[in-house]
């Protein structure tokens, strides 16, 4: 998942389509709005196999920030699900929630 956020965050489609699922990655761009910098900060497994993968990340302004950062430590927190790839990987396949 380290992978997914550099593709992120280079705004890479190619590597990005490499790690997410159709489903999960129209969601995900649309988070290009309200979320920069996308981090991972841990993974956490679940009974089923997959797992689930938290981020944080920045905010593109102070207009988002100030909707969106519910705490006010000025980063966004975002959860995906990621599961077992046909060929060796992850993909993200659930898009949880972006928040503050």
């Amino acid at each position: 998942m380290r992978y997914l956020a550099a593709a992120w965050n280079a705004n890479d489609l190619a590597d990005l389509n490499h790690v997410t699922d159709p489903g999960a990655r129209a969601e995900l761009n649309g988070m290009h709005s309200e979320a920069t910098r996308l981090a991972l900060d841990h993974c956490v497994k679940q009974p089923a196999g997959d797992y689930d993968c938290f981020f944080t990340h920045e905010f593109p302004n102070a207009k988002v920030q100030h909707r969106e950062d519910k705490d006010g430590d000025g980063i966004g927190h975002a959860e995906f699900l990621v599961g077992p790839a046909d060929r060796p990987g992850w993909y993200m396949t659930v898009f949880v929630d972006c928040g503050g």
